[in-house]
């Protein structure tokens, strides 16, 4: 049961390509280096993203799990 947890699958794509959607609809995309039980998520190379483009780049960024929306992990 384990393996479906969203944690546990969260965690396998650490140094992977996420995207995330926050509650205010902004969404970012970057390499996943940490997320923890509350699903607080940090960021490498994070960019904002609005209509498929780059809005803003960043370098790491701190994202807190209530914030979360949706997470987009490749397949």
């Amino acid at each position: 049961m384990s393996e479906r947890m969203p944690i546990k699958a969260l965690e396998l794509q650490i140094n992977e390509v996420v995207s995330v959607k926050l509650k205010d609809q902004r969404i970012f995309r970057g390499h996943l280096t940490r997320c923890d039980m509350y699903m607080n998520l940090t960021l490498a190379d994070a960019e904002e993203m609005e209509s498929d483009q780059i809005r803003a780049k960043y370098g790491q960024i701190l994202i807190r799990g209530n914030n979360i929306l949706w997470i987009q992990i490749p397949e």
